[in-house]
């Protein structure tokens, strides 16, 4: 059957807008300039959110305190935003069933912040289900910024994931959903870039921003986008 060609668009009549208006866009535009303008690496700033109901395996008494929420979300935020500017050294195998080889993803954080060197916003609340949010803030410095901004360019790449853990697992299985987001991107990002599967990957990957996190069917689920560089393949030739 033979591809029908795309129709024409109709041309409309050119409307001028007024010289008036035109102006007052233009001054607008030059007043939000530096706003636009400004690195988004500059300033970190996410909503993060601790379970309110006690997670399995931690002894929580019910509901669990503000403070406990505030400290968790704190702790969660640093390992994230250490994420985003240092990033991880990974190592992974492959699944290989004809070889009898397990999957397995590695992974050793480059660096971390404390949780005291981030700030909680103004405006936690307790939602309307078993969570408790907040936005944490960090500002780095210079050289973080642009250690950030390195990741933006080649031979960085962007990957994303979907990871998921039972929350049976306790507080642990919600960075487990993360790190499995992150093991889905970089298995992701070697499909595109490599026609045989390799025997080993070992290389560097980041978080492009705070990943989001919800909890379905008993599973917390993470949305990770992140940069990744890949620094060694080895092929099975090889073995």
């Amino acid at each position: 059957m033979p591809r029908q060609a795309w129709a024409l668009p109709r041309r409309r009549p050119r409307v001028r807008a007024p010289r008036r208006l035109l102006l007052i866009v233009s001054l607008v535009a030059l007043a939000a300039s530096p706003l636009l303008a400004e690195n988004a690496k500059d300033f970190l700033r996410a909503e993060f959110w601790a379970d309110r109901e006690p997670v399995p395996g931690t002894g929580d008494e019910w509901p669990v305190s503000p403070a406990l929420a505030r400290a968790r979300i704190l702790e969660e935020a640093a390992w994230v935003y250490s994420g985003m500017v240092w990033g991880f050294d990974f190592s992974y195998t492959p699944l290989d069933r004809l070889r009898g080889l397990a999957e397995r993803f590695d992974l050793k954080p480059i660096q971390s912040l404390e949780p005291g060197e981030l700030k909680l916003a103004a405006g936690e609340r307790a939602g309307d289900g078993e969570a408790y949010y907040a936005f944490v803030e960090y500002r780095p410095e210079a050289g973080l910024v642009s250690l950030m901004d390195a990741y933006a360019v080649d031979p960085w790449k962007s990957a994303q994931g979907n990871g998921k853990a039972d929350m049976n697992r306790g507080v642990g299985a919600r960075r487990a959903a993360y790190v499995d987001g992150l093991r889905e991107a970089v298995r992701a990002l070697l499909q595109s870039r490599e026609p045989n599967k390799p025997r080993l990957a070992k290389g560097r990957v980041v978080f492009d921003r705070a990943p989001s996190l919800v909890l379905r069917e008993g599973m917390y689920t993470a949305v990770v986008r992140a940069r990744a560089m890949i620094v060694e393949v080895l092929p099975y030739t090889l073995y």
